[in-house]
């Protein structure tokens, strides 16, 4: 038996995915140390982990966005650099007594957790990496650049006024680093992360350029803890005569949304459609008025359960959320609020799953047309039940633990 030390994101959406991750390790033996922070203790309540909290950091981490619009990615990285290695020494300086004082013998850590790298190298441990949404190597980057400049430094084309190439700015972001008295910072550290091993929580399908991937990366698909397998790709049928259902969400990150809210009540009311919105749990609901006489407005709901009925999903591309409407073939408008929600809307119109709405401004009655539109595309449904199905295709859980532990035993020899 060995010990892992799992560095996660504290936030709900970087936690729960990881809990049959978790649940694999233990059943092969492993001893495992959980870190996270306090608010996520009780997701690890039923398992036999030992848990340990960075402190209160989880503001430390709301936003990694410069908040302001830079057209410029070598700027860009003037920024992004600083902001991941300042995180990650907040957080070593908060755990790695701690962690020296009962070091494991290897890491596990989220592709965001880049301290985990730092730790991994300052005690010569091994590190694999698991991610929790899409993939991104350099070979990626240099079959598609624009991938990095769009999707990832959100640069409209119209402004992109410097080309630069992607060993340009990897040698950019090792410079910034390195004045920072970091070294072995690549451009990829800058805004996701990965290892000698990857374990993705994505399908090969769903992965943009898959092919550029080698045998480094382990396709597992995406995980949902909590639901009976046999329940999944397992829609409710309609009633006959009954209303469609719209269903809206943000998230649990991206919900002080009052006037989309208010956009989407104007939107839908007097529609022939049953409508669902969760708003999250710090919204306050007398903000938005008094709904429409078919709309309910909840701070949280079993998204699995709503979206096992609805026949659309307005959503914020928030990887988690895609995931669960993909796997009962349920169309989505999409509206990215941050993070890699620009890539996933992307990738998701790529693949004709979804209407990727690039103007948050739309009017209400805008919405309502593409939201009536998308739900009717017999496309876009064929599409996205596809994708749904591929998650089920690839190496899975089990097998991906299989691979770390050989993975690991082979760097301890």
């Amino acid at each position: 038996m060995a010990k892992v030390m799992i560095f996660s994101l504290p936030f709900f959406s970087h936690v729960k995915p990881t809990l049959p991750l978790v649940a694999e390790l233990l059943a092969r033996g492993e001893e495992v140390i959980y870190y996270s922070d306090e608010p996520y203790r009780e997701l690890l309540q039923e398992y036999d982990v030992t848990f340990r909290s960075y402190g209160d950091m989880q503001g430390l981490f709301t936003d990694n966005d410069p908040g302001i619009y830079l057209s410029n990615p070598r700027m860009m990285l003037e920024y992004l650099v600083p902001g991941v290695i300042g995180k990650s020494k907040t957080v070593m300086n908060a755990i790695l007594h701690e962690v020296m004082a009962d070091p494991p013998d290897y890491i596990l850590r989220d592709c965001d957790a880049f301290w985990g790298k730092q730790i991994g190298k300052l005690l010569e441990l091994p590190v694999a990496c698991y991610i929790l949404t899409f993939a991104i190597n350099q070979k990626l980057l240099e079959q598609d650049p624009y991938f990095l400049i769009h999707n990832v430094f959100k640069i409209k084309e119209q402004d992109f006024k410097e080309r630069v190439s992607v060993s340009e700015l990897d040698q950019a972001a090792e410079e910034i680093a390195q004045r920072q008295h970091i070294l072995g910072f690549g451009l990829i550290d800058a805004f996701s992360g990965n290892e000698e091993l990857n374990l993705v929580y994505t399908s090969k399908a769903f992965q943009p350029h898959a092919d550029a991937f080698d045998e480094r990366f382990v396709f597992l698909g995406p995980q949902f803890p909590g639901a009976a397998p046999e329940s999944l790709l397992r829609k409710q049928p309609k009633k006959e005569g009954g209303l469609p259902l719209i269903y809206i969400s943000f998230g649990s990150i991206y919900t002080d949304r009052p006037e989309f809210y208010r956009k989407c009540m104007e939107a839908f009311k007097h529609s022939e459609a049953k409508v669902v919105m969760s708003v999250g749990r710090n919204m306050d609901l007398s903000l938005l008025g008094e709904p429409p006489e078919n709309m309910e407005i909840h701070c949280f709901v079993p998204q699995l359960e709503i979206l096992r009925e609805a026949d659309v999903f307005i959503s914020h591309a928030g990887y988690n959320s895609v995931c669960e409407a993909l796997v009962f073939g349920v169309p989505m408008v999409l509206l990215p609020q941050g993070a890699d929600q620009f890539a996933i809307a992307a990738r998701l119109e790529e693949l004709e799953a979804g209407v990727y709405v690039r103007n948050m401004e739309i009017t209400a009655s805008q919405l309502k047309e593409i939201t009536f539109e998308t739900m009717n595309n017999k496309r876009i449904q064929h599409q996205a039940s596809t994708l749904g199905q591929s998650f089920f295709g690839d190496v899975g859980i089990a097998s991906g633990i299989e691979t770390l532990l050989a993975y690991v035993s082979a760097l301890s020899i």
